[in-house]
């Protein structure tokens, strides 16, 4: 289909019925791949064939197929009715509505439901979930997608397991380190540490631990924030070459990268460092800092107690921070004023 025809079949909303949600999905985004200009193809085609056309895209790069559709990034709002009135949806295939049966036959009875249409590319006519035939096919489709995901979990399972038995990192490098590929896409050569990651969050623990009542994971947290610090997924995505999305850094994740055991330099399963068959941790590289600072890090931020203020420091009025209004009911508490005697509030 040549560029002018494709403009043909995108137009806004009109009305007319036949008015599609063009669906488009992709788990990983590499720059070689031509699946989304292939897909886009593939969905107005389909959508010619049943004379209709696209008002808007529900592209979700970067989405795992076992992800419900309705709580996807682009498709969910459409699903949960939430971007404007549409007709149906048209994809290029089954699997890129999902790679579950019950989530594929869920937004399938959805549409057949609201009675609106539902379109796939090598499908003649909109699926008609009515009729037996229609929907044993769909649902063999689906069935196919995800036995498809399936293998493909699997494959990616044992992979995993004969990686970490080799001592060899799989998946995404942690805070502060760096994967080198002397080949591009091949497989992980070494790990070091991240020239500019490594000296933020090195900065962070320094500050930490010269005054930890003081500088804590929140304040360092929004700290970063202040001075425009890229947070750990938008500096993953930088990266790689994606475009960052402007995440926040939130004290939860500073303090979790503070305190595993990955800033030692070493290989992490399930948050627990991986054994050789010595017993001993396989280190990838260098750490972020020494073991006598990762416990000093664990002492400095050991959550703090808080004392109750309630009972023992109001002695004469013994329902502060536990009796609850009958309005509100949040907790009351006592109030003094000059011109009013002691009263809870």
């Amino acid at each position: 289909m040549h560029g002018t025809d494709q403009i043909l079949f995108e137009s806004p909303y009109d009305g007319c019925g036949k008015c599609l949600i063009g669906v488009r999905r992709l788990s990983r985004v590499k720059a070689a791949t031509t699946s989304p200009e292939r897909q886009r193809e593939d969905v107005l085609a389909a959508a010619a064939s049943v004379g209709a056309h696209i008002i808007g895209w529900a592209d979700d790069w970067e989405v795992s197929g076992a992800t419900d559709p309705i709580t996807r990034p682009k498709l969910g709002p459409w699903l949960r009715d939430e971007k404007g009135p549409y007709d149906g949806l048209v994809a290029a295939a089954v699997d890129r509505l999902g790679r579950n049966v019950v989530d594929c036959l869920n937004t399938g009875y959805k549409m057949r439901d609201e009675e609106k249409l539902l379109v796939t590319y090598g499908h003649e006519g909109p699926w008609n979930l009515d009729d037996s035939a229609d929907e044993n096919r769909f649902t063999m489709e689906a069935w196919g997608a995800q036995m498809e995901l399936r293998a493909i979990q699997r494959r990616n399972r044992n992979a995993t397991v004969k990686m970490r038995a080799a001592g060899r990192p799989k998946g995404k490098p942690s805070y502060g380190f760096r994967y080198v590929r002397t080949v591009m896409g091949g497989k992980v050569d070494r790990v070091e540490l991240h020239p500019h990651a490594s000296a933020v969050i090195r900065e962070v623990a320094r500050r930490i631990l010269a005054d930890p009542w003081y500088n804590t994971a929140s304040s360092e947290a929004a700290r970063l924030n202040r001075v425009g610090e890229p947070a750990p997924a938008d500096h993953l995505a930088v990266m790689y070459g994606k475009q960052p999305q402007g995440l926040p850094w939130h004290p939860t994740s500073l303090r979790n990268i503070l305190l595993s055991e990955a800033t030692l330099g070493y290989l992490m399963h399930k948050g627990r460092p991986v054994l050789d068959r010595k017993g001993n941790p396989v280190r990838l590289c260098e750490g972020l800092w020494d073991r006598a600072t990762h416990d000093a890090l664990k002492k400095a931020l050991r959550p703090r107690e808080t004392p109750f203020k309630g009972r023992h420091s109001f002695r004469d009025y013994l329902l502060t921070e536990v009796a609850l209004c009958g309005q509100c009911h949040n907790r009351l508490y006592t109030q003094t004023s000059a011109d009013a005697p002691p009263r809870y509030v």
